[in-house]
């Protein structure tokens, strides 16, 4: 059981999340060990062959200044005081003049400096090792100044040392560093999870806990309160249109079954031909009302977005009235169009046509004097909208008479589902827009706000 649980937490992404750490800091600390390696490497170098360039330079100069005398008792005088370092001064086939070397050694080349070599130093039983820098006289004769390295390789030692302990002793702190980093995350995690639990189980109205950081897991948790502000209204909106359909259905239904017990108890084929009728009506009512709700569910979902196309809006207005015009001039109404500036935008054409259409029958039914379709501009939104001399909707009851089924009780004598708005609301949200009610020269109007980027949606 415990080498079960060990392993799923090996396999965790708890695990694979510390190993990375780790992983991270051997490549990090590796890369930094061997970069202040290379660094203090060369720095020490540096100063060796400084060193050992100075003191070659400095025995050339006596040999030119005083002579070939001076500078074989210069360099054995340096031989005497420089325990540590070589020193020799050979004639040009190699053989000593003067220092502690017993012959020029063949690895190293007359006209030099830099070169590292170990070397045999007179009475030494083992090679050391040397910078060495070497030049060769107008003679021919060669002078040749080694500087130990002993003391630098051991400042070599001592920092690659010191670096290894630093990265050995980082390793578990940086355990504990992941494992800290782990449970904060955790911490921030099972908050979100508990919401989503709790949502689950149906309070809708839990909410993820903000700190107001505005790190990640705080945008995340705002994202999925905004979401669950919007599942939180759809599911409201749904109870309210269920609700709705069981109340506008009731009276539909209710005049099917009326119709339909009349029919069954007459055999007179003109009372079957008026219940026939009658169902007829009342079951194109129904359709039309499921249909039209349908739509709207649709358009909020988003489908139809594929179907737009660059329409001229004044010619569509244009047609919507050559439509109209002879329904409204039966009700001794008049319909005209006001175009302010030509416009095109990418549309779906029907849906669109359809929520004129829903405007100009609410203006029908509702409104009264002239009917104005319009369009116009204000800023970068396109106005498309429909104005008449009706008393309108008061400012409190917009937000009703925009919800879906949202019929106003003055208006539940006139035939009708209270989609009318709610669809032309769908069909504006759809391009990118809004519904706004509003008084255009002392007017009514209802009006949808288009964007004009609707087609990148």
């Amino acid at each position: 059981m415990i080498a079960a649980s060990s392993l799923r937490w090996l396999r965790s992404s708890h695990a694979r999340f510390i190993g990375l750490i780790l992983l991270l800091e051997l490549v990090f600390g590796a890369a930094l060990l061997l970069s202040v390696t290379q660094l203090v490497h060369a720095s020490l170098d540096a100063a060796d062959n400084a060193i050992a360039r100075d003191t070659r330079d400095t025995l050339l100069e006596i040999g030119r200044e005083e002579g070939d005398r001076a500078l074989a008792s210069a360099v054995i005088a340096h031989t005497q005081d420089e325990s540590d370092a070589i020193l020799l001064l050979a004639r040009a086939d190699g053989s000593r003049i003067a220092g502690n070397l017993s012959g020029w050694p063949p690895v190293i080349p007359p006209d030099t400096a830099g070169i590292k070599a170990k070397l045999y130093r007179i009475g030494d039983a083992a090679p050391a090792p040397y910078t060495i820098a070497a030049a060769r006289l107008r003679d021919g004769r060669r002078l040749l100044v080694g500087e130990s390295t002993d003391d630098s390789d051991q400042i070599r030692r001592t920092v690659e040392g010191a670096l290894v302990t630093a990265l050995l002793m980082a390793l578990p702190l940086a355990v504990v560093a992941a494992w800290l980093v782990v449970h904060i995350i955790d911490r921030r995690i099972v908050h979100i999870a508990a919401t989503a639990a709790r949502v689950g189980a149906g309070e809708i109205d839990r909410r993820v806990p903000l700190d107001g950081s505005g790190d990640s897991f705080d945008t995340l948790g705002r994202t999925i309160n905004t979401m669950l502000d919007r599942i939180g209204a759809l599911l409201a909106e749904l109870r309210t249109v269920t609700d709705s359909i069981a109340h506008d259905l009731r009276s539909p239904l209710t005049r099917l079954r009326v119709r339909i017990d009349r029919a069954m108890q007459s055999d007179n084929p003109i009372v079957l031909r008026e219940a026939i009728d009658g169902i007829s009506r009342d079951a194109d009512q129904l359709l039309a009302m499921l249909a039209t709700a349908l739509e709207v569910s649709r358009m909020e979902a988003g489908i139809g977005h594929d179907r737009f196309v660059a329409t001229d809006l004044g010619a569509m207005l244009i047609d919507m009235r050559e439509l109209y015009e002879p329904l409204s001039e039966e009700q001794g109404r008049a319909l005209a169009v006001s175009i302010d500036v030509p416009i095109t935008l990418p549309v779906h054409r029907e849906l669109l046509g359809q929520a004129l259409a829903n405007l100009i029958d609410n203006a029908l039914k509702y409104g009264a004097g002239t009917m104005t379709l319009y369009l116009a501009e204000e800023g970068d939104v396109v106005l498309v909208g429909l104005a008449d001399e009706g008393t309108g909707i008061a400012p409190e009851r917009e937000a009703e008479a925009l919800r879906r089924f949202g019929r106003l009780d003055p208006a539940r004598g006139i035939a009708g589902a209270g989609l009318g708005l709610s669809l032309v609301a769908a069909v504006a949200r759809m391009h990118g827009g809004d519904v706004r009610f509003a008084r255009r020269n002392d007017r009514f109007a209802v009006e949808m706000l288009l964007r004009r980027q609707i087609g990148d949606m």
